[in-house]
């Protein structure tokens, strides 16, 4: 997946982060026009141990639901 600067689908791309990888959470983002949460952190890849930091989806950061910080309730207006 891409690491993004932004919370947002069009932002640009920082870096790649693969399957397997670990991701260091520090803030969660919900963009409301794309009704899509996002985790900010610190990404640490495992075939050359570069780290990259910036936004991806929060999907993807935690495909089995096992973070222990569920995502918090969508922010009213």
């Amino acid at each position: 997946m891409k690491v993004r600067k932004s919370p947002a689908k069009n932002a640009t791309a920082v870096g790649v982060a693969y399957k397997g990888d670990k991701i260091a959470y520090d803030q969660f983002a919900y963009k409301r026009a794309e009704k899509t949460w996002y985790t900010r952190g610190t990404v640490t890849r495992k075939s050359d141990g570069k780290k990259v930091r910036g936004y991806v989806f929060y999907k993807c950061a935690n495909p089995y639901g096992t973070n222990p910080a569920p995502t918090p309730p969508i922010p009213k207006k």
